[in-house]
């Protein structure tokens, strides 16, 4: 679920579940949220975590010494049906979990990601720290926009997570996951990005002593 920003619109913008409205001169381009498909799918693997338990169930009905149909062997044969479903629930839940509370936007200045199942929280991204982005497109359509930020503007992994690269503790790397339409989200940021830069640099040959700084902490309760 994603939609665009209205650039003609002269009211106050807001980022959803942000309250405080962008600030002037700066516009909501696009946002949306990663589908519970693409999380479950692409993040939590829920085809390799089924494919894992029938394997091991495939295994253990042909080395178990008990009889087919007899009471042990059907008690252990519910037992582990029962604990792979389970795991399962779990899996979906948290995908479920991870897809509603997750919103992802893109302004002309910056990338917002509001992140955190059970403590909601801001994480901004300006245009200035950005070092590149890459988009990856899944056989199922589905997508994710990759983001290398400067060096020195690190972010907590455990505060991405699971919007991030995996094992990339060092050097988290944020992630739009979950995607309906990533090459068209990547155009908008490509551009947002390109026009945010012509601008900053006409502002520099105009103002060479006045120049604004960005930086980027650890993400921030819910305001922009």
């Amino acid at each position: 679920m994603s939609h665009e920003g209205d650039g003609t619109s002269t009211e106050p913008q807001y980022i959803r579940g942000v309250p405080h409205p962008l600030p002037a001169g700066e516009r909501l381009l696009w946002e949306g949220a990663p589908t519970m498909k693409g999380i479950s799918t692409h993040v939590f693997h829920w085809r390799l975590v089924v494919a894992y338990f029938a394997a091991m169930l495939a295994i253990w009905a042909f080395t178990t010494p008990h009889q087919p149909g007899s009471e042990i062997y059907v008690a252990s044969a519910v037992v582990r049906v029962g604990l792979t479903f389970l795991v399962m629930i779990a899996v979906l839940g948290l995908s479920r979990a991870v897809a509603t509370t997750s919103w992802y936007a893109i302004t002309t200045k910056r990338i917002v990601m509001r992140v955190g199942m059970a403590f909601p929280m801001s994480i901004n991204i300006p245009f200035s720290l950005l070092e590149s982005a890459g988009v990856g497109t899944f056989r199922d359509g589905l997508g994710q926009i990759t983001v290398t930020v400067q060096k020195n503007s690190r972010i907590a992994y455990i505060a991405l997570w699971p919007h991030c690269r995996v094992f990339r503790f060092n050097q988290p790397e944020p992630v739009l996951r979950g995607l309906e339409e990533p090459a068209k989200v990547a155009q908008i940021l490509a551009q947002a990005v390109a026009e945010a830069s012509t601008a900053d640099t006409r502002v520099e040959r105009a103002e060479p002593t006045d120049r604004v700084s960005g930086t980027m902490g650890m993400p921030t309760p819910a305001g922009v």
